[in-house]
Protein backbone atom coordinates (compact mmCIF):
# COMPACT_ATOMS: atom_id res chain seq x y z
CA UNK A 1 0.00 0.00 0.00
CA UNK A 2 1.49 3.24 -0.92
CA UNK A 3 1.39 6.13 1.22
CA UNK A 4 0.46 9.39 -1.06
CA UNK A 5 -0.43 12.28 0.93
CA UNK A 6 0.74 12.96 4.24
CA UNK A 7 2.85 10.97 6.28
CA UNK A 8 1.69 8.71 9.31
CA UNK A 9 1.11 10.22 12.66
CA UNK A 10 4.48 10.88 14.31
CA UNK A 11 6.18 10.36 11.38
CA UNK A 12 8.38 13.67 10.59
CA UNK A 13 8.42 12.97 6.65
CA UNK A 14 6.96 10.93 3.77
CA UNK A 15 9.09 8.75 2.24
CA UNK A 16 10.78 9.46 -0.55
CA UNK A 17 10.03 7.75 -4.04
CA UNK A 18 13.64 7.08 -6.26
CA UNK A 19 11.88 5.85 -9.20
CA UNK A 20 13.16 2.33 -8.45
CA UNK A 21 12.71 2.05 -4.89
CA UNK A 22 10.20 -0.25 -2.87
CA UNK A 23 8.23 1.99 -0.69
CA UNK A 24 5.18 1.63 0.81
CA UNK A 25 3.05 1.67 4.55
CA UNK A 26 2.34 -1.44 6.69
CA UNK A 27 0.74 -2.03 9.84
CA UNK A 28 2.89 -2.68 12.76
CA UNK A 29 1.97 -5.16 15.88
CA UNK A 30 0.35 -1.99 17.97
CA UNK A 31 -1.85 -0.68 14.79
CA UNK A 32 0.46 2.04 14.13
CA UNK A 33 1.25 2.98 10.56
CA UNK A 34 4.88 2.72 9.20
CA UNK A 35 6.40 3.33 6.33
CA UNK A 36 9.38 1.93 4.63
CA UNK A 37 11.33 3.17 1.22
CA UNK A 38 13.41 0.09 0.50
CA UNK A 39 13.01 -3.75 0.61
CA UNK A 40 15.81 -3.94 2.99
CA UNK A 41 13.64 -1.53 5.70
CA UNK A 42 10.82 -3.34 5.39
CA UNK A 43 13.24 -6.96 6.05
CA UNK A 44 13.95 -4.84 9.10
CA UNK A 45 10.19 -4.21 9.81
CA UNK A 46 9.28 -7.90 9.89
CA UNK A 47 12.14 -8.69 11.61
CA UNK A 48 10.57 -6.04 14.83
CA UNK A 49 7.36 -7.57 14.30
CA UNK A 50 8.67 -10.91 15.19
CA UNK A 51 10.58 -9.84 17.91
CA UNK A 52 8.65 -10.11 21.21
CA UNK A 53 11.25 -8.28 23.03
CA UNK A 54 10.01 -5.36 20.62
CA UNK A 55 7.06 -3.52 22.18
CA UNK A 56 6.19 -0.87 19.22
CA UNK A 57 8.16 0.97 17.21
CA UNK A 58 7.95 3.85 14.33
CA UNK A 59 8.97 5.19 11.46
CA UNK A 60 10.55 8.62 10.45
CA UNK A 61 10.53 9.80 14.02
CA UNK A 62 12.26 12.18 14.16
CA UNK A 63 15.01 14.97 12.66
CA UNK A 64 18.56 15.18 14.72
CA UNK A 65 21.11 18.34 12.64
CA UNK A 66 24.36 18.18 12.60
CA UNK A 67 27.50 19.96 10.37
CA UNK A 68 28.56 18.83 7.02
CA UNK A 69 32.04 18.27 6.46
CA UNK A 70 32.42 21.69 4.75
CA UNK A 71 30.79 23.27 7.57
CA UNK A 72 27.17 23.55 6.20
CA UNK A 73 23.89 23.00 8.63
CA UNK A 74 22.38 19.83 7.90
CA UNK A 75 19.74 16.81 9.34
CA UNK A 76 19.01 13.63 9.19
CA UNK A 77 16.12 10.94 9.59
CA UNK A 78 16.57 7.73 11.30
CA UNK A 79 14.66 4.94 10.07
CA UNK A 80 13.20 3.80 12.78
CA UNK A 81 12.66 4.43 16.38
CA UNK A 82 11.98 1.22 18.60
CA UNK A 83 10.81 0.76 22.29
CA UNK A 84 11.79 -2.51 23.70
CA UNK A 85 10.17 -4.14 26.69
CA UNK A 86 12.51 -3.58 28.91
CA UNK A 87 12.03 0.39 28.59
CA UNK A 88 15.43 0.62 26.30
CA UNK A 89 15.05 2.70 23.02
CA UNK A 90 16.65 2.27 19.77
CA UNK A 91 17.40 4.56 16.62
CA UNK A 92 17.26 2.07 13.83
CA UNK A 93 19.30 3.26 10.32
CA UNK A 94 18.94 0.92 7.03
CA UNK A 95 22.06 1.68 4.63
CA UNK A 96 23.77 -0.40 1.80
CA UNK A 97 27.61 -1.40 2.59
CA UNK A 98 28.53 0.56 -0.57
CA UNK A 99 26.80 3.55 0.23
CA UNK A 100 28.38 3.90 3.60
CA UNK A 101 31.71 3.06 2.19
CA UNK A 102 31.97 5.32 -0.40
CA UNK A 103 31.29 8.47 2.37
CA UNK A 104 34.19 8.92 5.78
CA UNK A 105 33.48 6.43 8.08
CA UNK A 106 31.51 6.62 9.97
CA UNK A 107 29.44 9.09 8.30
CA UNK A 108 28.92 12.68 10.01
CA UNK A 109 25.35 11.78 10.78
CA UNK A 110 25.95 8.67 12.53
CA UNK A 111 28.31 10.28 14.82
CA UNK A 112 25.40 13.25 15.08
CA UNK A 113 22.67 10.22 16.16
CA UNK A 114 25.43 8.34 18.53
CA UNK A 115 26.29 11.71 20.61
CA UNK A 116 22.34 12.33 20.03
CA UNK A 117 21.47 8.82 21.45
CA UNK A 118 24.48 8.70 24.03
CA UNK A 119 23.18 12.27 25.78
CA UNK A 120 19.50 10.32 26.28
CA UNK A 121 20.49 7.12 27.04
CA UNK A 122 19.35 5.23 24.06
CA UNK A 123 21.13 2.83 21.21
CA UNK A 124 22.11 3.44 17.59
CA UNK A 125 21.79 0.77 15.65
CA UNK A 126 23.17 0.51 11.92
CA UNK A 127 21.75 -2.77 9.52
CA UNK A 128 22.92 -3.04 5.88
CA UNK A 129 22.27 -5.62 3.25
CA UNK A 130 24.85 -7.43 4.94
CA UNK A 131 23.78 -8.00 8.34
CA UNK A 132 19.76 -8.36 7.48
CA UNK A 133 18.00 -10.96 6.44
CA UNK A 134 18.21 -12.80 2.79
CA UNK A 135 17.69 -15.71 1.11
CA UNK A 136 15.09 -18.78 2.43
CA UNK A 137 15.44 -16.69 5.98
CA UNK A 138 13.93 -13.40 4.29
CA UNK A 139 11.69 -15.70 2.13
CA UNK A 140 9.59 -17.30 5.26
CA UNK A 141 9.77 -13.98 7.48
CA UNK A 142 8.07 -12.47 4.18
CA UNK A 143 5.59 -15.56 3.37
CA UNK A 144 4.93 -15.98 7.08
CA UNK A 145 4.16 -12.63 7.99
CA UNK A 146 0.94 -12.38 6.23
CA UNK A 147 0.02 -14.91 8.96
CA UNK A 148 0.94 -12.87 11.84
CA UNK A 149 -2.69 -11.23 12.57
CA UNK A 150 -4.90 -12.28 15.61
CA UNK A 151 -7.68 -13.08 13.49
CA UNK A 152 -5.66 -16.55 12.12
CA UNK A 153 -5.55 -17.51 15.76
CA UNK A 154 -7.80 -20.47 16.94
CA UNK A 155 -7.66 -22.54 19.26
CA UNK A 156 -9.07 -25.47 18.17
CA UNK A 157 -6.62 -25.80 15.17
CA UNK A 158 -4.14 -24.79 17.37
CA UNK A 159 -4.56 -27.86 20.18
CA UNK A 160 -4.53 -30.47 17.20
CA UNK A 161 -1.41 -29.23 16.21
CA UNK A 162 0.42 -28.98 19.42
CA UNK A 163 -1.08 -32.46 19.89
CA UNK A 164 0.16 -34.04 16.64
CA UNK A 165 3.62 -33.08 18.05
CA UNK A 166 3.72 -34.16 21.41
CA UNK A 167 6.19 -35.79 22.13
CA UNK A 168 8.34 -36.20 18.45
CA UNK A 169 10.99 -34.53 17.71
CA UNK A 170 11.30 -32.76 14.12
CA UNK A 171 8.50 -34.22 11.94
CA UNK A 172 7.07 -32.84 8.11
CA UNK A 173 4.26 -30.96 8.46
CA UNK A 174 3.31 -33.24 5.13
CA UNK A 175 3.57 -36.48 7.39
CA UNK A 176 1.24 -34.41 10.24
CA UNK A 177 -1.15 -33.52 7.78
CA UNK A 178 -1.15 -37.40 6.22
CA UNK A 179 -3.37 -38.40 9.81
CA UNK A 180 -6.30 -35.91 8.21
CA UNK A 181 -8.82 -37.23 6.73
CA UNK A 182 -9.31 -36.98 2.60
CA UNK A 183 -11.27 -34.69 1.41
CA UNK A 184 -10.99 -32.02 4.30
CA UNK A 185 -10.07 -28.69 4.09
CA UNK A 186 -6.27 -28.23 5.17
CA UNK A 187 -6.30 -24.88 4.30
CA UNK A 188 -7.37 -23.50 8.08
CA UNK A 189 -5.16 -26.29 9.30
CA UNK A 190 -1.92 -24.56 7.72
CA UNK A 191 -2.79 -20.81 8.40
CA UNK A 192 -2.84 -21.84 11.87
CA UNK A 193 0.63 -23.55 11.48
CA UNK A 194 2.10 -20.48 10.02
CA UNK A 195 0.48 -18.21 12.52
CA UNK A 196 1.83 -20.70 15.01
CA UNK A 197 5.39 -20.56 13.26
CA UNK A 198 5.56 -16.88 13.13
CA UNK A 199 4.77 -16.24 17.05
CA UNK A 200 7.23 -19.13 17.68
CA UNK A 201 4.60 -21.74 19.52
CA UNK A 202 5.54 -24.21 16.92
CA UNK A 203 9.06 -24.45 15.82
CA UNK A 204 11.11 -24.44 12.67
CA UNK A 205 14.48 -23.83 11.13
CA UNK A 206 14.25 -20.62 9.42
CA UNK A 207 17.10 -20.61 7.02
CA UNK A 208 15.54 -23.55 5.54
CA UNK A 209 12.52 -22.91 3.00
CA UNK A 210 9.34 -24.29 4.45
CA UNK A 211 7.49 -23.66 1.33
CA UNK A 212 8.48 -24.34 -1.77
CA UNK A 213 6.50 -23.50 -5.80
CA UNK A 214 3.46 -22.78 -3.06
CA UNK A 215 3.44 -26.00 -1.61
CA UNK A 216 5.34 -27.08 1.50
CA UNK A 217 8.61 -28.52 1.06
CA UNK A 218 9.22 -32.25 1.68
CA UNK A 219 12.41 -31.65 3.49
CA UNK A 220 10.53 -28.47 6.00
CA UNK A 221 10.67 -29.67 9.29
CA UNK A 222 8.85 -28.36 12.47
CA UNK A 223 8.63 -29.06 16.28
CA UNK A 224 7.50 -27.88 19.55
CA UNK A 225 9.99 -25.72 21.75
CA UNK A 226 11.19 -26.75 25.09
CA UNK A 227 9.35 -26.69 28.27
CA UNK A 228 9.72 -23.64 29.91
CA UNK A 229 12.20 -24.08 32.84
CA UNK A 230 9.27 -23.90 36.25
CA UNK A 231 9.63 -20.35 38.02
CA UNK A 232 11.65 -20.01 41.34
CA UNK A 233 12.78 -23.35 43.27
CA UNK A 234 11.69 -24.92 46.68
CA UNK A 235 13.18 -23.95 49.87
Amino acid sequence: MAFKRRPPPGNVRRVIGLGTNCRGVTTNKCGRLVQFESELERTLILLLERDPMVADFISQPLTIPFAAPDGRASHYTPDFQVWRTNGRIELHEVTLVVRRQAQALPPPREVAAQAFCRQRGWTYVVHTDQTLPSGFLYANLDTLSAFRATSYTDGTRAAWWHAQLAGQGAVSPLVVLASVTTGTNRGPLLSTLYHLLWHAQIQMDWQRPLLWRGALDPAARIWLPPPEPPQGGHL
